[in-house]
């Protein structure tokens, strides 16, 4: 991975998403072969080294809150690595502010949505500003709302942080710098993701389904763009055309 690329990560259930995803967090350790993350770091020997430098949001927006309060909740990781305290609540204060929860301090966590509990988790990893952040489909378990909620966010962070997503929607991918395939816990494809999604074989072969927008544009004769919002106004250009014609 290079500083600043975003990677997605895809492949059928049970093709190693996940597996690959926990291991460079230091959860599980490779049955064989090695692993080293930031020019050198193992994992599964340092794992608590790897978590200072690699944040990892997990499916379950639930399974990431600690604390009763979100501000409590976003500093819990600052307050693991001994912050001093100044410095924590101004880290808290930017994290909170990245993922577009200023004022939520002293909300309970249990009140909150799916997608603003997501984005509670994400910015208590933002406050500890680690160097990669690892998401392990992180809108699988919210509804549309929660995940454009989180996709808006994520987006912000392009390019500031190095980004593993593994999702098994597609559609979150567009703009992705390359995508890697898995298929039975090996890499089938080092991809860009107009290269894929134009390659039906490839998709087919490791059951992979294109995503309504691009079926939609498929079905328009639209080749696939990089940016979902550009297919979606040349679709929509199309189909003005065909009306008004």
């Amino acid at each position: 991975m290079r500083a600043g690329e975003y990677i997605g990560v895809v492949g059928e259930n049970g093709g190693g998403k996940s597996t690959l995803v926990r291991i460079l967090n230091g959860l599980l350790k490779p049955e064989s072969g090695d692993v080293r993350i930031l020019g050198g770091l193992d994992p599964a020997v340092e794992p608590f080294e790897v978590r200072k430098h690699v944040g990892m949001l997990f499916q379950n927006p639930d399974n990431g809150l600690v604390s009763p309060f979100v501000e409590d909740d976003v500093a819990f990781g600052l307050e693991n690595l001994g912050v001093e305290r100044d410095e924590m609540r101004e880290r808290v204060r930017d994290a909170m502010r990245s993922v577009g929860l200023e004022g939520y301090e002293r909300r309970e966590t249990h009140t909150l949505s799916g997608g603003e509990k997501q984005r509670v988790a994400l910015a208590g990893i933002l406050a500890v500003e680690p160097d990669i952040l690892i998401l392990d489909e992180p809108t699988s378990m919210l509804d549309a709302s929660g995940r454009r909620e989180v996709l808006e966010r994520l987006d912000v962070l392009r390019g500031k942080k190095t980004i593993l997503h593994a999702t098994h929607h597609l559609e979150e991918l567009f703009d992705a710098d390359r995508i890697l395939v898995l298929k039975n816990g090996e890499l089938a494809a080092d991809i860009p993701p107009e290269r894929l999604f134009s390659d039906g074989g490839l998709m087919r072969k490791n059951r992979l389904v294109a995503p309504t927008l691009l079926r939609l544009a498929e079905s328009l004769g639209i080749p696939p763009r990089r940016s979902a919002d550009e297919l979606a106004a040349e679709i929509s250009n199309r189909v003005r055309a065909r009306t008004s014609g």
